[in-house]
């Protein structure tokens, strides 16, 4: 995939301390990735780079919105996004982002692209179950109705076992255990 030259950050040349950077997002960053959840959307990118004498930190304010298909209703709605998230970059031999917030870049590294970083986040920013606003209320109600019946169920299961006959022989060794009580 040929890497966008609108989200590379020139580190080389940068003194140690803090500089601030932005990006605009658009629908150009989801159609470039052909298994995106997100289609379109507009958000801000704000970066805080932090470089230090062995080591880069990378601070990503990431605010606006997505368009998301609901589960429910197959509606298209605006979902909003507010991320906050903070990347390490440390110096080393090779390129290296196993990890997920951690990663090494070669000593002489002129740049880096936040590209990817950024489509991950907001691609992990997304909820499981994608419901419109206007059933948010619903799956609340939905949530309590559980909860009350779960509990009323208990005990009426409660009251049931109470009044179930039970066998002379269980009801024998019962009161023998009340006794040694």
């Amino acid at each position: 995939m040929k890497e966008n030259k609108h989200f590379r950050i020139d580190i080389y040349g940068l003194r140690l301390g803090s500089h601030s950077f932005s990006f605009d997002i658009d629908n150009s960053l989801f159609e470039k990735y052909d298994d995106s959840v997100i289609e379109s959307g507009k958000a801000h990118c704000a970066i805080e780079l932090v470089k230090k004498e062995r080591l880069i930190e990378v601070n990503f304010s990431i605010t606006g919105t997505v368009e998301l298909v609901c589960d429910r209703s197959l509606e298209a709605f605006d979902h909003p996004i507010d991320i906050e998230e903070q990347l390490i970059l440390k110096y080393g031999e090779d390129f290296d982002d196993s990890q997920d917030d951690i990663w090494t870049i070669p000593d002489g590294q002129q740049s880096i692209n936040v590209e990817k970083c950024i489509f991950d986040y907001l691609t992990l920013s997304i909820p499981m179950k994608k419901l419109h606003p206007k059933f948010e209320e619903e799956e609340d109600d939905e949530y309590e109705l559980s909860l009350v019946y779960s509990s009323e169920e208990d005990e009426n299961e409660s009251e049931e076992s109470d009044d179930q006959d039970i066998d002379p022989r269980w009801a024998l060794l019962k009161n023998i255990k009340n006794k040694e009580n």
